[in-house]
């Protein structure tokens, strides 16, 4: 093929949109936004109490290392740490802002025009994925780091842009004497004296450099997490397209053209409402994958060089608790289940109850088909394990639960005693087991 080969396939693919398509289901993703916008928030609240702690501890000139103390080079990061993390607190909280789950209360059919996502709500989305996780990035290799060139590098530059256009009281409440003078002093520098000067220093200039260095430093540089080293790079170059207005991005966001009226158990939404709340679930899950994986664990490189251990350890305690949290939330979604079920149950004409941990209750009905064996609530997978006869209970490692369809009573509603007595067999043949 030639350019102008070319030129035509772009230019038929580009002045006419496909056919719009919804190929997830919007239910569950409904659902698990929702899950993963109430984690979020739960993380922003608790990373606000850590920055909040971390901050006070640092006043107190008795907990820091002997580098990081009044008098010393470093005693300015003491100041400028808590001030970094407290914009990304802000820059998160944007997001968590744009992925609220949709709100279809009062949705019809003569109003559901109002669930269509286009150019707006995609740009306002992917711009404050793109603002997170840019600010996370970097301020997470400024606080592995602490560096004083390395600070001054990143600062000067963006002082040098956002000076040229400040307005008179933006300047006046910002740019004091002391700041005017080290942006004088940057701008004796020719620019391909910035990134290695006598006052400034940049190791690593673009996203997916600092991104290999945090991976590095966290001993996360190997193959197992290569996979979630390359999806933040690629949300980054997404998140970028629609940032800059690319011709894609505002292709797809603006010619969306007519589209069917989908129908669901609350309601009627739109193809382009479920590609849209497609793309939020998958932007939410990355950021906090991100957020426990890289940026977590560098605030607690960050707290162990500045303070001593025994002022450490609490801050620590509370970053290893956000980052299970976090962990373990992301876990939780989209997980395979077991359910044992009496055999003569499956095929039969009964709906079998299947109870999901995400506390949605979902109904397998005949004829009992294996595409059915999902959660509407929080898209987990369901496998059933047919269990001959009547088999009463099932010793899992949570316990004796009762097999689906079995006509004894939950296992939480035997009396005391009757409880008491079953563990006690299982006890026995644990012990015979191990015995032998």
């Amino acid at each position: 093929m030639n350019e102008i080969d070319i030129l035509k396939k772009l230019a038929s693919n580009l002045t006419e949109r496909k056919s719009v398509a919804a190929l997830s289901n919007y239910e569950v993703l409904c659902n698990n936004i929702s899950f993963l916008h109430d984690l979020l928030e739960k993380g922003i609240r608790y990373l606000r109490h850590i920055v909040s702690e971390f901050k006070c501890t640092l006043n107190n000139n008795d907990s820091l290392c002997t580098e990081y103390q009044i008098g010393n080079d470093l005693n300015p990061f003491i100041s400028l740490v808590p001030s970094l993390l407290s914009n990304d607190l802000q820059a998160i909280h944007k997001l968590s802002l744009h992925t609220e789950p949709d709100n279809r209360v009062d949705i019809d059919v003569n109003n559901v025009g109002l669930l269509h996502r286009g150019f707006v709500e995609y740009n306002n989305l992917v711009t404050a994925t793109r603002q997170l996780i840019d600010s996370l990035v970097t301020d997470a290799y400024q606080i592995q780091l602490l560096e004083p060139k390395e600070f001054n590098y990143h600062t000067l530059l963006s002082l040098n842009s956002f000076e040229r256009y400040a307005t008179k009281s933006i300047r006046q409440g910002l740019f004091n004497e002391d700041v005017e003078d080290a942006l004088t002093e940057f701008r004796k520098l020719n620019f391909h004296e910035w990134k290695n000067s006598s006052i400034t220093k940049c190791q690593h200039v673009n996203f997916s450099n600092k991104v290999d260095f945090l991976f590095s430093e966290l001993s996360l540089n190997n193959p197992e997490h290569d996979d979630f080293k390359n999806e933040v790079k690629n949300l980054f170059k997404f998140s970028s397209e629609f940032t800059h207005i690319g011709y894609i991005s505002t292709f797809f966001t603006s010619q969306s053209g007519s589209q069917p009226i989908f129908g669901g158990d609350k309601g009627p939404y739109l193809p382009s409402t479920e590609n849209f709340s497609e793309l939020k679930y998958q932007i939410i899950e990355s950021c906090i994958n991100f957020i426990f994986k890289v940026y977590a664990p560098s605030i607690k490189a960050c707290v162990n060089k500045m303070l001593s251990h025994d002022d450490s350890e609490p801050l620590i305690a509370h970053l290893d608790k956000l980052i299970s949290m976090l962990e373990h939330g992301i876990k939780t979604r989209n997980n395979n289940y077991y359910f044992f079920v009496c055999s003569s149950l499956i095929g039969s004409k009964n709906a079998i109850e299947l109870p999901c941990l995400c506390g949605h209750v979902n109904y397998w009905n005949p004829p009992h088909d294996n595409s059915d064996l999902f959660c509407m609530g929080c898209g987990s997978s369901y496998n059933i394990m047919g269990i001959d006869g009547d088999p009463g209970y099932i010793i899992t490692s949570k316990g004796p639960i009762k097999v689906i369809g079995s006509t004894v009573p939950d296992f939480q509603d035997l009396p005391l005693e009757k409880q008491q007595e079953i563990l006690q067999k299982v006890a026995e043949c644990i012990r015979d087991s191990n015995s032998n």
